[in-house]
């Protein structure tokens, strides 16, 4: 595919809105549902560690499957498990329960991510990331839209569990918008490779490339995602705020994240992509420490909001340095760095919520806080490699 048509180009800008309300709305209600349920931070840490680690199994498989099955049959199979595990989620306290709810819901996120991010890379194969931005924009606005109804539940007295029932809805609007989508088919360069495992022939640079860029998305996903899924308790926990404070706080969060992504995605910052990474990823990391530093809770709002700003290049930019580097392996090379990012996600938030049960959930976030400043020593090694792509335009 040369040229997405507009309508192909909204689809997926669509699935990445419903994707993002999914994605936050956890962490937008993880102060009610704890609460409600009368569970503790570790508890809590083990339900999204299972919806990690299933988004991890099915992002990693997802780059041997879309060759075979086709991006509509991936998208299907993904928005359905996502509805399920939405709609069937709180319909009981047990925590088993919900941990399998979690579990369907990771492997259905783990195959539309992938999914979409191959549909993009197909379409914009020559290093450039607007439609890629637009994309992941898309996510920041449910990711905005999501939270900001659950503060809206929080304060009217409405049960938490009807925003998953809607968004599980929102989920089978996709599914059928997804079978009657025309121009969704196999990636065709992976499909062109065949079988053939690419990986080993890449050059030196490449390879070391994409293994910076992977320890990237680990580091920087799970701090992002971690930060998103606790958000709403540490301002709960840390500056006593309302649940429905807590819940806007990862609303601008993620407002941050789409100014960022829609400036760059209308032509602003426009350069190298090691340069704009580097320069971004300096900024979301710096505001997030200085977030935890401060006393009030409305400084530390504004604070987060820059740092989700300086966070919004990340993930688009790093997706499209692997699609113009590797473009006759995309489907693999993205669901390799996907699933590089569910092993963060699984990984960290679960040792977060240990440090925040023994210790205090401030301390947690410093955690995550040294993450983005791993992130950032990993950035700058991926940028001395001086592999060329091309500026913005």
């Amino acid at each position: 595919m040369n040229q997405a048509t507009s309508s192909y180009k909204c689809y997926l800008v669509c699935i990445f809105v419903a994707f993002g309300a999914i994605g936050t709305t956890a962490g937008a209600t993880l102060p009610m549902v704890i609460r409600s349920f009368e569970w503790s931070y570790l508890a809590a840490g083990w339900l999204f560690a299972a919806s990690a680690a299933c988004y991890l199994a099915a992002s990693w498989a997802s780059g041997g499957w879309i060759p075979k099955l086709g991006l509509r049959c991936m998208l299907v199979v993904g928005l359905c498990l996502q509805g399920l595990g939405m709609g069937a989620f709180g319909r009981f306290s047990d925590l088993s329960w919900n941990l399998i709810c979690f579990g369907i819901l990771g492997l259905g996120q783990g195959m539309v991510e992938v999914s979409t991010n191959v549909g993009v890379v197909e379409v914009e194969c020559d290093g450039q990331s607007r439609l890629m931005n637009m994309v992941h924009s898309g996510f920041t606005v449910g990711a905005i839209l999501a939270p900001f109804v659950v503060g809206l539940i929080a304060a009217t007295g409405m049960p938490w569990q009807q925003i998953y029932l809607a968004l599980a809805f929102v989920a089978c609007i996709m599914v059928i918008w997804t079978v009657f989508q025309p121009g969704l088919r196999p990636a065709q360069r992976a499909v062109a490779r065949g079988e053939d495992d690419h990986l080993p022939t890449m050059k030196r640079k490449e390879k070391s490339l994409l293994i910076l860029l992977s320890l990237t998305i680990f580091l920087y996903v799970g701090a992002e995602i971690g930060v998103s899924n606790w958000l709403a308790e540490y301002f709960v926990q840390h500056h006593q705020a309302s649940t429905t404070f807590g819940a806007n706080a990862v609303a601008v969060f993620w407002l941050g994240i789409f100014l960022g992504r829609l400036l760059l995605g209308l032509g602003w910052g426009k350069g190298d992509a090691h340069a704009l990474l580097k320069g971004f990823s300096v900024v979301g990391s710096m505001f997030l420490m200085l977030a935890l530093l401060a006393s009030s809770a409305w400084v530390a709002l504004c604070l987060f909001l820059v740092s989700g700003l300086g966070f919004s290049i990340v993930y688009p930019c790093v997706m499209s340095l692997a699609g113009y580097v590797f473009p006759h392996d995309q489907s693999r090379v993205v669901a390799w760095i996907s699933a590089s990012g569910g092993l963060g996600v699984w990984l960290f938030p679960l040792l977060m919520s240990m440090i925040s049960q023994n210790w205090d959930i401030q301390a947690g976030f410093w955690f995550y806080t040294s993450l983005s400043f791993l992130m950032l020593v990993v950035v700058f090694a991926a940028g001395r490699l001086q592999i060329q792509v091309p500026e913005e335009s």
